[in-house]
């Protein structure tokens, strides 16, 4: 079959062959449905050419085509009129009458039906048919009928019926094949191939747009001009093609219909109050909402009570285009007349209605965006700094205004759109500080940046600090991000912080971000002092505050505290509709959860961090995205995914995500038992200097110690633990100093080695439950070698459930075998029958009495037997049953 230009459409073209492949045992007949554009005619044509290529009879018939009755039908049957006279005695009359216009009384449309039915099969029984009407819902009544009569009865003939239809249209007992949009790899190869030559910006805005749609993505590109559209909400122009796919019922609809069109059109909210009051008063004369009725039955709009929607955004690029910049203008003075109680709403219109500059509307609207962002989103904030850029004089202003939409398109993730806003801001008259500002906005927001100096360099900090501290903060965290992401020496990281340090007397997020971004260790206990506490902060609404306080506590290791952060900044994030941001947080907020322990809620983050990275062009964090996973995969065992997503981010060449990758392959080889590369890997995140240690370093510390004890490297690791040693005298990082007890345990001599396990298991690890997981089984395996059976088999079986409650592997059975060789007790193994049956009931919930009861025992029995069960299991109190039992094997009920 031919399938050129038909990406995306494999499962269509599938059905399609299986149908094709019936003849000449077989027919059938589908329906295949779609909006506009989105591909149905192409399939008829791959399926057209398939026929004529297997030598199949092909008879084809397009909508429009005549809307006399059963005028469709003539089309379709021509070929094939000659066959007339074979038919059974009177059909032949019949169908003749029937399509030769002028002919006399048309006769019954069963009868006409009957007649073709019988033509077509007598045809075909010399050579397969193929049937083909492209656009059917525009065929007359009487042909539909016919084709539905013939669908109904082609499984067993050798002919088959295709049709498209628009979505919402049916042909009574014909099966559907949906032609869905292309999903967003398929759309956007679809795009490379037709707007290669197109600035990335434009790109994006073309693909967000198309909504996956195959016309819009073809033919949008081919209707740009270089010189429009000049900003991110205006209308693209269409082309002939796409306006009659869209809207080619457009130029038949009422002056009234029209001129409430063209206010939707203009109008970003679709409240079907607003659009008839602001019709009227564009039209002069009130406007009802049944002169919309004519829109609706041509497709152009829907209206689910009071609201008015356009079924695709090309829809309203028609309407738009379809009329004069005076008429668009005059329909924004209009919503600007009726939008009293909307001043934010109001404002925006009168921009919009604007013929030129206007300073006055322009402050306004600039002093509006705070609301609209409030209110209506990112996108609106970003709409209407740009408009009052436009409607501004002083290039100065308008350069500033700029800059404030590209720093909201930063947040949304819309980095090409970023970039497009600084080039334009660039082009002005900037002062000295927005000139440094759009630099240090472009260093943040590089996808690829490459090592080197920064645009914004440590000495502009130092000078803006005095006169404008407020932009030296930005400055100094654009810094030290690009220092952080590049892997920059340790000369400009110390830079960073001696820049930091005048400016002194804040506890501003900026300032506490860049100080840990620069210097974790040096900097980990200023930062720490400086984060909020409960009382000061935590129920703040500043978004921004309290990520970037997060980001803080998160790379000086105190996952604790960026857990609660990270987890106030997301809601206020997604309310405003950041999503570029919001994603960066979840990944960030779902690691530090990685490290807690809580992997099904980290998991969900990062769900919905995909799903945010797959429906934004946010190439960055498709990487870190990868990374988590990564990460993800190497704990819970999964070796193989976790190199394959290592070796597919490593392709990045992304330096900050360097240590994340050793992080996840050292796990993961470790995990199947090849320890000497484990500790290779994981070496090269602890081996170093203190001031070059990251998170990711001290969350090594645990796995290393577990492949230097089991490779044979424990002399090596004795050397490296007093690198953590040193540095844990430097930080208070509670993501290393959580972890150094378990690691000085396992690598200490016996005779000293329990004491070190009991201070390591008396920290509070609440928090911890892999490292406190972890720490017992280290403990318990001490404790068989040195042949305490029955205090080791209490550490190995709380250590097991633990794992198997968190989802982690326990980096100690790699294989079967030695599974096998090092056995985890069971409930049975450490308990009699009858403590077991007991402690399984009370695990349930049930009292002493309602045991007793239930096992025909006293209940001082059953007290006795719990008594003796609990000190086995390592436990103090029935609350913890449950989760220690993790009821995987059912109780034995007595009747």
């Amino acid at each position: 079959m031919y399938e050129a230009g038909l990406l995306g459409r494999d499962q269509q073209l599938r059905v399609l062959r299986e149908l094709m492949r019936r003849l000449p045992d077989a027919g059938g007949a589908l329906a295949l449905q779609g909006g506009p554009g989105v591909g149905r005619s192409a399939l008829l044509r791959a399926a057209v050419e398939s026929a004529r290529t297997a030598g199949r009879l092909t008879l084809e018939v397009a909508g429009r085509c005549d809307d006399t009755p059963f005028g469709g039908l003539r089309e379709l049957l021509g070929p094939v009129l000659g066959a007339l006279d074979a038919l059974p005695a009177g059909q032949g009359a019949i169908l003749r009458s029937a399509i030769e216009t002028g002919s006399g009384r048309v006769p019954g449309t069963f009868k006409v039906a009957l007649a073709a039915f019988n033509l077509i099969t007598t045809r075909a029984a010399e050579q397969p048919v193929v049937l083909i009407a492209d656009d059917a819902q525009w065929l007359d009544g009487p042909t539909r009928d016919v084709l539905a009569f013939l669908a109904r009865r082609a499984s067993d003939n050798p002919f088959v019926v295709l049709a498209a239809v628009r979505s919402g249209w049916i042909l009574p007992g014909v099966p559907v094949l949906d032609v869905p949009a292309l999903d967003e790899p398929s759309a956007r190869r679809l795009l490379a191939g037709h707007a290669a030559a197109l600035p990335p910006s434009v790109r994006e805005r073309i693909l967000e747009e198309a909504l996956g749609n195959p016309l819009a993505l073809v033919e949008l590109p081919a209707a740009w001009h270089p010189r429009g559209p000049r900003s991110s909400w205006t209308h693209l122009p269409v082309s002939p093609a796409l306006a009659t796919a869209f809207a080619g019922g457009l130029g038949e609809l009422p002056a009234l219909a029209r001129d409430a069109l063209l206010v939707a059109a203009v109008d970003q909210v679709g409240d079907l109050s607003e659009i008839l009051a602001a019709a009227s008063v564009l039209a002069g004369r009130t406007v009802t909402v049944d002169v919309l009725d004519s829109a609706v039955a041509a497709s152009l709009i829907r209206l689910d009570r009071t609201i008015l929607r356009f079924p695709h955004p090309v829809v309203r690029f028609v309407v738009l285009e379809a009329e004069t910049a005076v008429r668009r203008r005059a329909a924004d003075a209009a919503m600007a007349q009726v939008l009293c109680e909307h001043p934010d709403r109001r404002t925006w219109h009168r921009a919009q209605s604007a013929g030129g500059p206007d300073d006055e509307i322009a402050d306004e609207l600039a002093d509006a965006q705070a609301s609209l962002l409030r209110r209506h989103g990112v996108r609106a904030a970003i709409w209407a700094l740009e408009r009052s850029a436009q409607l501004t004089a002083d290039s100065a202003v308008r350069g500033h205004r700029l800059l404030g939409a590209a720093e909201h398109a930063y947040g949304l993730g819309r980095i090409r759109l970023t970039h497009s806003l600084i080039d334009e801001a660039e082009r002005q008259e900037l002062s000295a500080a927005d000139r440094a500002r759009a630099w240090s906005l472009r260093d943040i927001s590089d996808v690829d940046p490459q090592p080197g100096p920064a645009r914004t360099q440590v000495g502009d900090i130092v000078e803006l600090a005095a006169g404008d501290p407020d932009l030296a903060l930005d400055l100094l965290l654009s810094v030290a991000l690009r220092v952080h992401r590049t892997g920059a020496d340790p000369a400009l990281r110390a830079g960073v912080v001696a820049a930091a340090e005048q400016l002194t007397g804040t506890s501003d997020p900026r300032h506490i971000a860049a100080l840990a971004l620069a210097e974790p260790v040096r900097c980990g206990p200023l930062v720490a002092d400086r984060l909020p506490s409960n009382e000061t902060g935590w129920h703040l609404p500043d978004a921004d505050g309290l990520r970037l306080s997060g980001m803080a506590a998160h790379e000086i290791g105190d996952p604790v505290r960026a857990v609660e952060l990270l987890g106030r900044a997301e809601p206020v994030l997604r309310e405003q509709g950041r999503l570029g941001l919001l994603s960066e947080t979840l990944l960030t907020h779902a690691v530090d959860l990685l490290l807690l322990g809580d992997w099904p809620r980290a998991v969900q983050l990062i769900e919905e961090a995909r799903r945010i990275v797959a429906g934004t062009p946010q190439p960055a964090m498709t990487a870190v995205l990868s990374s988590t996973n990564a990460v993800v995969a190497a704990l819970r065992g999964q070796a193989g995914r976790a190199r394959e997503l290592a070796d597919t981010v490593a392709a990045w060449q992304r330096p900050d995500l360097v240590p994340t990758l050793r992080l996840a392959r050292g796990v993961a080889q470790l995990g199947v038992g090849k320890y000497a590369e484990a500790y290779e890997e994981l070496g090269r995140l602890v081996d170093r200097p203190r001031e070059g240690l990251r998170w990711q370093g001290f969350a090594a510390a645990m796995p290393l110690v577990i492949a230097a004890d089991r490779g044979n490297s424990r002399q090596e690791a004795a050397r490296i633990l007093e690198v953590l040693e040193e540095a844990a005298r430097a930080t208070t990082a509670p993501l290393l100093h959580v972890q150094l007890p378990y690691a000085r345990a396992v690598l200490a001599a016996d005779d000293a080695a329990e004491e070190l396990y009991l201070v390591a298991l008396g920290q509070d690890l609440a928090r911890w439950p892999l490292v406190k997981a972890r720490t017992e089984q280290a403990y318990g395996q001490w404790l068989r070698r040195c042949r305490q059976a029955a205090r080791s088999r209490t550490m190995l079986l709380s250590a097991r459930n633990s794992f198997e409650l968190i989802g982690a592997s326990d980096l100690a059975c790699h294989s079967p075998a030695q599974a096998a060789a090092d056995p985890l007790p069971t409930v049975v193994k450490l308990l009699s029958r009858q403590e077991t049956l007991i402690t399984r009931l009370a695990a349930e919930g049930l009292s002493n009495r309602e045991i007793a009861e239930r096992l025909n025992l006293s209940r001082h029995t059953v007290a006795a037997h719990l008594y003796r069960a609990f000190p086995k299991l390592g436990i103090t109190s029935r609350s913890q049953l449950a989760p220690l039992l993790n009821l995987r094997e059912p109780a034995t009920r007595n009747g």
